[in-house]
């Protein structure tokens, strides 16, 4: 197997991930559910989950790192509070997006407050928001920016920065889904002007297991949650926590996802997300410079060659279905592609690919070999030079 699906989910996990999911299931206890040695035991393993991510992601307070299933039910957790009818009824406000948005961003925002409100940022031709024409629209009074950090379609890396600034400047709440960064992209997430919450996906590139999301929340921002019940806190009262972890963790935790999580993260005490970045980004540097040697094979949103981006790259051969593309590969050469719209329709609207039914999209990691990268240039070359 030739595994280019990295974008999707990691494959293979951080070493010592399913010995940590095995070892949570013999815990004879659940988190915050009463003060006996198994009780003790899980609620610590969430403990150590928070500090390695609030670690990884230069965050003081370990307590604003938040544990979700998914960073999709953070997402729609944020955009619920931002587009509230206390917030967004009776005007006719925006939420600004990046134009390459994921469908968790996408999706709820249109049910929110419909299609005419979600406003696109202004961008290049790859994608990456355009700070000069940004900077003309005034967003004072916007609900809200939120943008993709790293494109699951194009590896487009979004100057979240200077984004921030903009939203910090117009009094707006700044949000980045981070699924396709956070534990690739270096991000000090403090030292973001205006960021109010950065969303992570576990099993993506932090190494994790499926079933398990994070996302840090600013102080001061503290959205109201999708929904409430039991958590082991102030169960005295009618109502949740005003803030913490309590506030969005009712109902009992994944406690193996978050043990995987955790032993993922310790991963990254030898391998800095800086050197791991730089590596992959020139990873995707020789397979771009390759892909654009064959004729008849399409790159996808591609521009500036030293830009830095993620490790994602999208193609398409003309006269050839992304699906059927990616089928070839599979029985084939036993190459695992993800290929369609990667649930993100605004970004193949955006590139000219939606009619088309978007493309297929390789996302290489560390253990794709330079043969694994000649094999499968050879099938794709080979089947380019079949549909000219």
């Amino acid at each position: 197997m030739i595994y280019l699906d990295h974008a999707a989910t990691a494959f293979p996990r951080h070493p010592g991930v399913p010995e940590a999911m095995a070892q949570a299931l013999e815990i004879a206890g659940s988190v915050g559910r009463g003060s006996h040695g198994g009780a003790r035991g899980a609620s610590q393993i969430v403990s150590n989950c928070r500090e390695r991510l609030a670690h990884l992601f230069a965050v003081s307070d370990p307590e604003r790192m938040v544990l979700f299933p998914s960073s999709t039910l953070a997402l729609s957790t944020i955009v619920s509070d931002l587009t509230s009818p206390s917030k967004a009824a009776g005007n006719d406000a925006p939420l600004w997006i990046g134009p390459l948005e994921h469908n968790a961003v996408w999706r709820p925002a249109v049910r929110a407050i419909g299609v005419d409100r979600v406003r696109k940022l202004p961008a290049d031709a790859t994608g990456r928001i355009d700070l000069e024409a940004m900077g003309a629209i005034d967003p004072a009074g916007a609900l809200g920016v939120m943008v993709q950090h790293g494109s699951n379609v194009a590896g487009v890396i979004q100057p979240i920065a200077e984004i921030g600034a903009w939203a910090e400047r117009g009094g707006i709440p700044f949000v980045v889904d981070g699924a396709q960064a956070a534990g690739l992209v270096p991000v000090a997430l403090e030292q973001i002007p205006g960021l109010c919450a950065y969303s992570m996906a576990g099993h993506k590139y932090l190494g994790g297991a499926p079933g398990i999301g994070a996302v840090w929340l600013a102080g001061g921002f503290d959205p109201e949650p999708l929904w409430i019940g039991g958590n082991g806190v102030d169960s005295e009262l009618p109502r949740i926590p005003d803030s913490g972890p309590a506030r969005y963790e009712s109902g009992t935790p994944n406690l193996p996802g978050i043990a995987a999580l955790e032993r993922a993260l310790a991963w990254f005490d030898h391998h800095p997300v800086a050197e791991r970045f730089r590596l992959l980004n020139e990873v995707r540097r020789e397979w771009r410079d390759r892909l654009a040697e064959i004729s008849g094979l399409e790159l996808i949103g591609e521009g500036d060659e030293h830009a830095p981006r993620t490790p994602v790259l999208s193609i398409r051969i003309r006269g050839l279905d992304p699906e059927e593309l990616a089928g070839i590969l599979d029985a084939k050469i036993g190459a695992r592609c993800r290929a369609g719209l990667h649930c993100a329709p605004l970004a193949h609207e955006y590139f000219g690919t939606l009619a088309e039914g978007g493309t297929t999209r390789i996302a290489p990691g560390p253990e794709t070999t330079v043969e694994d990268r000649d094999t499968v240039l050879e099938l794709l070359a080979e089947m380019a030079g079949r549909a000219r």
